[in-house]
């Protein structure tokens, strides 16, 4: 429990999204001021240093302003992506923050609300462009081919964590009632988006460059405004068969919000068919809590379909030798950073069997990348753990 009022929860949430509607208005905003940045930066190199700058780096040269158009036709092209989500709601866009912003009280949201914007625009090319084919195909497909194995037809499939709606979508044009799920209102705008309002044609689709902004671990210069096409398939099409999507199709739905604050409810229990994850049990900051969870939801022969490495994202410090408890000197404001265990896989795997589970298949060592720049000259690949865990038809008692 919060311990708020449920009006004091109602603003925080308008708040909240309030946030994010600004860091989405106004992305170029930062990357203006990431390109003055890298200004002052190069003009305070000394002058035995500036000597030997290609021109390119040499304020005023040709090559110079040649390659500010190129960034700016990149900034201006995220941002009409990204006003066309706000539109879409609607909210202000970052026409309208150009003027707001003349104001002596404006404010500029956090960097890391800036920083979640930057990974829409890179998720958007793990699921939502032919350059994401690969990625999609590593981390969808063996829980996309699970699922057809092991759920029945028409069967209702929960995919938590489920991001920008791509394996979701997935699974409902392949005739499950699928409901996606998922805490990031910057990701769950932009599906909607993507979902409701594109398609492939010339005015419902979007060129974006979602690596703009990039300094670290770049081989060429044209490489940060390069241009990737979203969507690359039609949703509508995908999901109905054909563009109109006036006739009945597949049960299909996006829920906002966290896993156990969703889910974890009495009336949940023993509804699901499947829950389908990808990259999302490790999000957990008590894994066994998601289990249990998982368990009660799933009807008797429901199953747990799921690849992803183990990051455990609310991994924190450990104790100090003069410490009396975990994080006593720590200035994290999130208790989560401080109570998350991280597990190996040897003991999830026996934690899973405890809760109930039957494991039917199992693989590990499964290579995945996760947004990966195919042209940086760093990106990280997981060894992944690929398991279908299954609540026994005949073991039903003593529910967790």
């Amino acid at each position: 429990m919060s311990g708020l009022s449920e009006r004091e929860e109602q603003q925080l949430e308008q708040q909240h999204m309030m946030r994010v509607c600004n860091s989405f208005a106004q992305y170029a905003f930062f990357q203006q001021a990431l390109r003055k940045s890298l200004r002052k930066r190069l003009d305070g190199l000394p002058d035995s240093s500036k000597k030997f700058l290609p021109e390119g780096l040499i304020s005023s040269s040709a090559d110079a302003i040649g390659r500010e158009k190129d960034s700016r036709e990149a900034e201006a092209r995220n941002q009409h992506f990204l006003d066309q989500i706000l539109s879409h709601i609607p909210q202000p866009t970052s026409t309208d923050h150009a003027v707001y912003k003349q104001q002596a009280n404006y404010a500029y949201e956090s960097n890391d609300d800036i920083s979640k914007v930057q990974s829409v625009l890179k998720s958007c090319v793990r699921d939502w462009t032919a350059e994401g084919a690969e990625e999609r195909a590593q981390c969808y497909d063996p829980v996309i081919a699970g699922t057809q194995k092991w759920v029945e037809p028409g069967g209702k499939v929960l995919v938590p964590g489920s991001g920008l709606g791509r394996l979701a979508l997935e699974l409902a044009s392949r005739g499950y009632a699928v409901q996606g799920n998922d805490f990031s209102i910057h990701m769950l705008m932009a599906s909607d988006f993507i979902l409701n309002a594109c398609g492939t044609g010339e005015h419902d689709s979007f060129e974006i460059s979602p690596y703009l902004g990039t300094t670290l671990n770049s081989n060429r210069v044209s490489d940060a405004a390069r241009k990737f096409v979203v969507p690359d398939v039609d949703p509508k099409e995908l999901l109905f068969g054909s563009t109109s999507g006036d006739q009945q199709g597949p049960d299909f739905s996006m829920a906002a919000g966290e896993f156990l604050d969703c889910y974890n409810k009495p009336e949940e229990k023993g509804l699901w068919s499947c829950v389908a994850s990808c990259f999302f049990l490790d999000t957990a900051p008590d894994i066994v809590a998601y289990f249990t969870c998982i368990w009660n939801m799933l009807k008797p022969g429901g199953s747990l379909i799921n690849l992803g490495p183990l990051l455990f994202h609310w991994s924190g410090p450990n104790m100090r030798p003069d410490e009396t408890k975990i994080g006593q000197y720590s200035r994290l404001r999130d208790n989560r950073y401080l109570e998350s265990v991280d597990f190996c896989w040897e003991d999830v795997r026996e934690i899973l069997i405890k809760v109930g589970f039957k494991i039917e298949d199992e693989q590990t060592g499964l290579d995945c990348t996760y947004t990966r720049d195919s042209e940086s000259f760093m990106y990280t690949s997981y060894k992944c753990v690929y398991f279908v865990a299954v609540k026994p038809k005949a073991d039903v008692e003593g529910e967790k």
